[in-house]
């Protein structure tokens, strides 16, 4: 019993040092891909949450409730995108599936952007807010479910975990303009927090789940 204990406590005190040292690897420049996933799940957290409490209580917005979620959105945004560019590895840099999620994402706040300057037309402006951001959710976490599939990069269950949300969300974004418009109007927030964390969520502990079980 004594070397038992002895022996999950060395165990234990393995594991949190390479926990340790990789999470500190994750986020120091030049980042990796996963450090930019997990920035990508922080800007999720501020993003939504923030939309979500300045819906619950508009005094809280401090330029308007509308344009305050834009503008976080837009401020997380160009903040992330540029954070890409400049902090992270050159093979991120090059990876087509970042690419394609910075595309979405600026596309998203142009949208939304046009939509507060009045350039998008008057029956379409209730669909430039939050629509395009589950579009982006959902075209994101295909593009990046099956692009390259027999890459080891991104393990099977991990691919499916992001194919799975992708066809969920964009299924919730169809369902809005017709049967689910009220339900998911109503906790667009909560949903938009799920399906844009639950995936990236998934991914980063189970690549530290994996480092702490080769202890």
């Amino acid at each position: 019993m004594p070397g038992e204990t002895t022996d999950w406590s060395d165990r234990l005190r393995r594991s949190r040092t390479a926990l340790t040292l990789y999470f500190r690897r994750l986020l120091s420049p030049p980042l990796p891909g996963d450090g930019l996933l997990l920035f990508g799940f922080f800007e999720g957290v501020i993003g939504w949450g923030l939309s979500w409490a300045f819906s619950r209580d508009p005094s809280l917005a401090p330029f308007g409730l509308i344009q305050s979620i834009v503008g976080v959105w837009a401020v997380l945004t160009v903040g992330i995108v540029v954070f890409g560019v400049t902090y992270t590895t050159p093979t991120v840099r090059r990876n087509r599936v970042w690419v394609v999620w910075g595309g979405l994402n600026l596309a998203a706040t142009l949208v939304n952007v046009a939509a507060l300057l009045e350039v998008v037309p008057s029956g379409a402006v209730r669909y430039a807010y939050w629509h395009p951001w589950l579009a982006v959710i959902g075209i994101g976490y295909l593009v990046t479910a099956l692009y390259d599939w027999e890459s080891p990069q991104i393990r099977r269950q991990e691919r499916i975990v992001y194919a799975a949300t992708g066809v969920v969300t964009l299924g919730l974004l169809a369902g809005s303009l017709g049967p689910l418009r009220a339900f998911v109007t109503l906790h667009v927030f909560a949903i938009g927090a799920a399906v844009h964390l639950v995936p990236i969520g998934h991914d980063v502990l189970a690549d530290a789940v994996l480092i702490a079980r080769r202890q």
